[in-house]
């Protein structure tokens, strides 16, 4: 991955910086920093067009032709964070350190071979070109479905066969004709290994469940489809809008959620837009807490109930009652489905949902509810486990569509 080399001056009190980004596979990728000497923050912008790309001033920055004297150097990376010691490095090559934290789960394209050796570029391998832009062609894919009238398959077919050019762009064999492939495609590369490794059980359970008990199987899923499926959908449209919107922001710390990597309070992201993304783990946390009913109703099932009977509430206190917090307790002892709590945190959801959060150099700060404590954890840490939740919400996304396929 190449590195832009630029310099730039605050305008507020005339800091000169050398700035260093690395060009990842998004053609737009907007930088924040703040100013190491007056603390007002600095917007710039990567234009790309890989590997060629340059720097344009967004906010309280002038892009300059040379460096400026005593200038500060500042490493910036789309995908990466960096170690304490390489944020001001002017050498520091992310890519190569967490390329040997990659290689392990990356997944191989045949016939890639430079004089006889198989070649891999990890930053098309290990992720998805400007993956923001490519959501919003598969949500339409989504939205179309939902509308009426003749044009309706055509238009569906379009969308998909949209999506289809564009990842083979990079991946030839890319081949998707439904909907439910589209999505699987884009959100397993941009995800795995730990998109696949807490879909295959949860999935593999669910069809258990359907084959020891067809019946209440069937009985949960007409009152799914009455009942959650749209609501549902649109949900989790909503919530992974809201997640490409500050993509850039949270792709620095994906490769740790991707391959449950909890070494990540000592790293450090060259861009912090906290008001971007200080209210998205709240938002997150409650849209997947909401959609524990499906683990819950199944559970149940699992249990050798009906969906609808719990063991020590009535369904109404569930749905109506419950706190969000307590959402996944009835289904905790089943493996395959608690696992999807991992990463949650109710203080750090009041502080992200009640706004009541801020951020103070490489820490988050915010209050919970009850005795409204102050806590903090890594600005690092805040990003990560916003990524878990995310990645957690796009396996439960293509639970709810397998669904559909179970009957």
């Amino acid at each position: 991955m190449a590195v832009l080399r630029g310099y730039a001056q605050c305008e507020t009190c005339g800091e000169n910086y050398i700035l260093r980004a690395g060009v990842g596979t998004e053609k737009f990728q907007p930088h924040t920093f703040d100013c190491k000497s007056c603390g007002i923050s600095i917007s710039v912008i990567v234009r790309a067009n890989p590997p060629s790309a340059h720097f344009e001033p967004e906010e309280n920055v002038v892009i300059e032709d040379s460096e400026g004297e005593n200038a500060v150097i500042l490493n910036l990376h789309p995908f990466f964070a960096f170690d304490s010691d390489e944020i001001h490095d002017r050498v520091a090559f992310p890519s190569l350190m967490y390329g040997s934290k990659i290689e392990p789960y990356l997944r191989l394209v045949p016939n890639q071979y430079f004089m006889g050796i198989q070649t891999q570029d990890i930053a098309l391998q290990f992720g998805v070109p400007n993956a923001a832009n490519l959501w919003t062609t598969v949500k339409n894919v989504f939205l179309l479905q939902e509308q009426e009238g003749a044009e309706k398959s055509k238009r569906v077919r379009k969308a998909i066969e949209y999506y289809e050019k564009q990842r083979q762009k990079y991946f030839s064999e890319t081949n998707v004709s439904t909907s439910k492939e589209v999505v699987f495609n884009f959100f397993d590369s941009l995800f795995y290994p730990r998109f696949g490794k807490i879909l295959e059980p949860a999935i593999k359970l669910i069809y258990e469940i359907k084959r020891d008990y067809p019946q209440e199987f069937s009985e949960f899923l007409e009152f799914y489809s009455s009942n959650l499926k749209t609501q549902h959908l649109r949900q989790y449209l909503s919530i992974f809008s809201d997640y490409f919107k500050i993509y850039n922001q949270l792709s620095q710390m994906v490769v740790h959620s991707r391959i449950d990597d909890e070494d990540v309070e000592d790293k450090i992201v060259g861009s912090k837009s906290f008001e971007a993304v200080k209210l998205y783990y709240g938002q997150a946390y409650e849209s997947i807490t909401s959609f524990f009913v499906v683990f819950a109703c199944l559970n149940n099932i699992f249990l050798g109930r009906t969906y609808d009977q719990f063991e020590s509430m009535t369904f109404s206190r569930y749905m109506k009652d419950l706190s969000k917090e307590n959402k996944a307790n009835p289904f905790k002892l089943t493996h395959p489905f608690y696992t999807f709590t991992d990463g949650l945190d109710s203080t750090l959801r009041n502080g992200s949902h009640h706004a009541s959060i801020w951020r103070d150099g490489e820490k988050v700060l915010y209050r919970s509810g009850g005795t409204g404590a102050q806590r903090e954890i890594a600005y690092s840490r805040y990003l990560h486990l916003c990524n878990k939740l995310t990645i957690s919400l796009s396996v439960l996304f293509i639970i709810e569509l397998e669904l559909g396929d179970v009957q």
